[in-house]
């Protein structure tokens, strides 16, 4: 359904081949986890050609179906029946020059590849990187599942750590822990780097992992995501271990009720900026406005961080299928932060929150 996506689009603009190079596409397209070097031929009349590495032939073969597998190499293999003794950047302008094929487009246009291709051509090479983002914004049915199962690993990890926070624990020990839970409960590995930060450090919403102690009376703001067939999870939850100050508490509840508010907003044809303007309200008429400085959210499939952006400014509109991230926080420099984040699935009347863990624990 995918490629069959892709090839309506390149009949559209007339396109003949489609040379894919992103990691994240090539895993979009092909459902192969870690691509490893592995580039995608896509020509109008349907045929799709995988150029592999050699030493990634058979997990290749095995992994994709309906695609033609190619191992290259640029080395001596006497043992194995290389097909292409030469890189894609190589061989695919030569393949193409002599098909005669007249118009191309890659993900990936400023690469070595598009280069020597628009070189043997003497055309320029189309730019698809955004119109395969706008695909990849929508998910089917497929692409939901495995991250509603993503999520339900990462939440799982967490709940099963709360223990583990207390007075004393270092961050580092908290990040180590949840990242296990989350291997241990079926992820291929991590969507992201994990976020663990307690007291003044929860201040940073992109903190380092520290060796820091939890205190008491402070939050940890846990922000972690998991890895499944190559989708990808985000969710952050913001604990409070002890007795904190009344202004941290309240803090955290305006987040929460930011993200009812803006997630009640959610539904297909509204624009990104109003979903993000819906939460930054509440924060700013609690006097806090200043204190949230980032956008509210983005959306999420087989990278953390895809179309679309809920922010300020983005011209961006919702549609069924997309699912984003609402993440408000709120961050005092040097005393404390605080951050809650969803992941929410867009439909035509409403927004699905997918998590299941409750927005305060």
């Amino acid at each position: 359904m995918k490629v069959r996506k892709v090839l309506e689009l390149l009949e559209a603009r007339g396109i003949d081949a489609l040379v894919v190079a992103s990691p994240a596409n090539v895993t979009y397209l092909t459902g192969l986890p870690r691509s490893s070097g592995t580039v995608l031929l896509i020509r109008r009349d349907g045929r799709v050609v995988a150029l592999t590495p050699a030493l990634d032939y058979w997990r290749v073969l095995d992994s994709v179906r309906g695609v033609e597998v190619l191992p290259y190499s640029t080395y001596s293999l006497p043992d194995f029946e290389v097909s292409l003794a030469e890189p894609p950047h190589a061989y695919i302008p030569k393949f193409l020059k002599s098909e005669g094929v007249l118009k191309v487009a890659s993900d990936s246009p400023y690469t070595k590849i598009s280069a020597e291709v628009s070189k043997a051509l003497g055309t320029e090479v189309e730019d698809l990187s955004e119109a395969l983002a706008d695909l990849r914004a929508v998910k089917i049915s497929e692409e939901l599942e495995l991250m509603r199962r993503a999520l339900a690993i990462t939440e799982k990890a967490v709940e099963e750590v709360l223990g583990d926070l207390r007075v004393g624990t270092a961050e580092r020990a908290i990040a180590a822990l949840v990242e296990y839970r989350i291997k241990l409960g079926g992820a291929d590995g991590l969507a992201f780097e994990s976020i663990v930060a307690s007291g003044p450090n929860s201040s940073y919403p992109h903190a380092a992992v520290t060796d820091r102690a939890i205190g008491s009376g402070e939050p940890v703001t846990i922000d972690v995501g998991a890895q499944l067939r190559g989708y990808c999870s985000d969710l952050t939850r913001t604990v409070l271990v002890g007795s904190v100050p009344d202004e941290v508490r309240r803090a955290l509840e305006l987040v929460a009720e930011a993200i009812d508010e803006a997630t009640d907003a959610v539904r297909e044809g509204v624009s990104a900026e109003e979903v993000d303007a819906r939460a930054r309200e509440v924060i700013r008429r609690a006097g806090l406005g200043k204190y949230f400085i980032h956008s509210l959210g983005h959306g999420v499939g087989v990278e953390v961080h895809e179309k679309p952006r809920l922010a300020q400014g983005s011209k961006e509109v919702l549609k069924e299928g997309m699912v984003v991230t609402i993440e408000p926080g709120i961050y005092v420099p040097g005393r404390f932060g605080v951050r809650i984040e969803n992941m929410v699935l867009v439909t035509k009347t409403r927004g699905e929150t997918l998590n299941k863990l409750s927005k305060i624990i």
